[in-house]
């Protein structure tokens, strides 16, 4: 590869992270506020955490991890399946790539809006588990890369599960919420991997949540059931996997 040829190239991979960017700002502004985001995003998964946790005879400060997990998973995987749908009903989702935008810079602009929604949500819990429970960071790799590279393979699930054949938001929810309940039960948040049945355990290895779930427990110094290496390898591969998918998926939803 010549010189020449790869200083073409580095504008042009520029230019595409500054449209996915303006895309990532413009649903910052559109959707974060929106109450179905907040509603799925923030206040449905501690709704549910408490209602399965109230009653149970367990210091609060082991039931953190499980918290931060729970808000992880849902509040980064609600924008996207929120705002694709709400604007494709609108029409304006063609609007983008006559920009023109390519589909990947639309589905990175996507998933770094859901990124940067969930990160920040994710500090409220961790925060009340340091400031008012007793909570320690034992790992500070294994916290912060789950803060980063957990919010980035559900954002990806949630612009996977965004591409399905539903025309409006609430439709879209349905499906989300079809698939994200269940992966909370197999996924080590309110149960040990470790205690769940067989068929439990070998579940868990096909949801990336668990492996979300699995570097929180070891951040925050409890015990863990994969490893640091596995849990890192499997959500790479996972974000990849769903990055790639989406794509395609988006494409073949607009020819």
């Amino acid at each position: 590869m010549t010189d020449a040829t790869l200083t073409a190239r580095r504008p042009l991979a520029g230019d595409g992270l500054r449209k996915a960017w303006a895309i990532s700002k413009k649903d910052m502004k559109i959707y974060y506020f929106q109450p179905a985001v907040l509603m799925f995003g923030l206040l449905f998964p501690i709704a549910i955490f408490f209602a399965f946790t109230i009653g149970r005879d367990v210091k609060a400060v082991t039931l953190i991890p499980g918290l931060i997990a729970l808000t992880l998973f849902f509040s980064t995987t609600t924008v996207a399946p929120f705002s694709v749908p709400w604007e494709k009903m609108n029409r304006t989702f063609e609007r983008l790539l006559f920009a023109p935008v390519s589909m990947v810079d639309a589905v990175i602009g996507k998933v770094m809006s859901a990124f940067l929604f969930g990160f920040v949500i994710c500090v409220v819990p961790l925060a009340i588990g340091l400031i008012f429970f007793g909570s320690t960071i034992e790992d500070w790799f294994a916290l912060i890369t789950v803060f980063i590279l957990g919010n980035l393979c559900m954002a990806t699930m949630g612009m996977l599960i965004s591409t399905v054949k539903a025309d409006t938001p609430p439709k879209v929810m349905m499906v989300l919420n079809v698939v994200r309940l269940p992966l909370m039960f197999i996924s080590g948040i309110f149960v040990a991997i470790s205690t769940l049945p067989l068929y439990g355990r070998v579940l868990a290895w096909f949801s990336p949540v668990s492996y979300a779930a699995d570097l929180l427990n070891k951040g925050l110094g409890f015990k863990h059931y994969f490893g640091v290496p596995t849990d890192l390898l499997m959500l790479v591969g996972f974000t990849l996997l769903m990055f790639i998918v989406s794509v395609l998926r988006m494409r073949a939803w607009n020819r």
